[in-house]
């Protein structure tokens, strides 16, 4: 992992700071003890400043985990590379699961999938 700090993390840190918030748990301490990382860290991640990125992908990373949200990397990669070589647009919604039948459309393509939740 690159440890290099880039220009701008915005995109990761606005991720990040709504996984955060998803429950009250992920607060200074709570990160700081899980994560061994600095108060210091954690307060400048948590205000989206530029971090080293891989503080945000840790981050991300362990909360994904708790909250139980798969991130399918292969097939997000998969269709980047699909929409750079058709200069498509890549559009990520959300569809609220239903448990009686199918709600995707013909083309949808799952990228990220809540655990138990069946789309």
């Amino acid at each position: 992992m690159a440890k290099e700090r880039h220009e701008s993390y915005e995109f990761l840190s606005k991720m990040m700071i709504s996984l955060m918030n998803v429950d009250k748990l992920y607060n200074y301490p709570f990160l700081q003890a899980e994560l061994h990382m600095s108060k210091r860290d954690v307060s400048a991640i948590k205000k989206g400043h530029d971090m080293f990125i891989y503080q945000y992908v840790r981050v991300v990373n362990y909360i994904t985990e708790q909250i139980h949200l798969d991130i399918l990397m292969d097939v997000l990669l998969k269709q980047l590379k699909i929409m750079l070589a058709t200069h498509s647009d890549l559009v990520i919604g959300i569809v609220p699961h239903k448990n009686n039948r199918d709600s995707r459309p013909e083309e949808w393509v799952v990228v990220m999938r809540w655990d138990g939740a069946y789309v």
